[in-house]
């Protein structure tokens, strides 16, 4: 396949301080490897199989985007909306059962291309330091994200499969300078996600993830840095709605109500960089 990517965009300064974005392009996704190979992958996604498609076309689509970012000192806020008109949408697909005798309520799902879609939303960024209080060696960021997104499959209007509704992150750095040394945190997490195929629906659940660091300097070029990740002990649990039939997902006769939850420990880590 051949595509046509063209873009453009501009930019206009708002008084000292401020200055508007604006941009269009057209972008291109192309599908993972297990999803255009023909294999068929046992148990890809939780009891359910995965058959690869070659014909898959790549996703393509149109985007806008329209934003303001102001100088606050050393640092920019900013604020941006965006628009995606989606062509090709692959999405997963269940194409039957894995084996009704051996494997009930199991199914193949194979990646297709389901059609045209739209995704749009609003992000608002931070980061500075915060001299202008007069605490120039503190520095924060953060990070909001609103999504939602339009498609339509034989049940009806959704947003895309596995889209989380919002994602967030904020954090600080603190420079010691009499020490050569610094540290800081890092907090982020994400709504919750839906999944609809024909025989499943999944709700997923996400928890939230602590990061925290210290790093100190030794020399003009020498640094150590301790992190500790998923400090709150992340989880992710999952929802299963399954049925037999379309007729059975519509009257919300269920075949199977499944939960499931995983849990991850804390990892710690402790890193040399050498600048030369």
């Amino acid at each position: 396949y051949e595509e046509w990517l063209p873009s453009a965009s501009v930019k206009v300064d708002v008084g000292s301080n401020g200055r508007f974005t604006a941009s269009v392009a057209r972008t291109l996704r192309r599908p993972e490897l297990n999803f255009i190979s023909p294999a068929l992958l046992g148990g890809e996604f939780g009891d359910n199989d995965l058959l690869g498609n070659p014909a898959l076309d790549p996703e393509t689509a149109w985007g806008g985007d329209i934003g303001y970012e102001h100088r606050i000192g050393s640092g920019i806020v900013g604020i941006n909306v965006f628009y995606r008109d989606v062509s090709n949408l692959i999405e997963l697909v269940n194409i039957g059962p894995a084996d009704p005798i051996d494997r009930p309520g199991e199914f193949i799902l194979q990646p297709q291309n389901v059609g045209d879609g739209k995704v749009y939303g609003i992000e608002f960024d931070l980061s500075t330091d915060l001299g202008f209080i007069g605490l120039p060696d503190t520095g924060i960021f953060g990070n909001v994200s609103y999504l939602d997104s339009e498609i339509t499959d034989v049940f009806g209007d959704r947003r895309f499969n596995g889209q989380s509704k919002y994602v967030y992150n904020v954090g600080f750095i603190q420079d010691v300078k009499s020490w050569d040394a610094a540290f800081g945190a890092t907090y982020r997490k994400q709504g919750r996600a839906f999944d609809r195929l024909v025989g499943e629906e999944i709700f997923t659940s996400y928890g939230a993830d602590l990061e925290i660091f210290v790093e100190k300097r030794i020399g003009d070029n020498f640094t150590i840095r301790a992190v500790g990740s998923n400090l709150l002990d992340g989880s992710k649990d999952e929802v299963f709605n399954k049925f037999n039939t379309i007729d059975d997902q519509r009257d919300r006769s269920f075949d199977e109500y499944e939960l499931e939850t995983e849990t991850a420990g804390p990892v710690f880590q402790i890193i040399a960089r050498f600048a030369f």
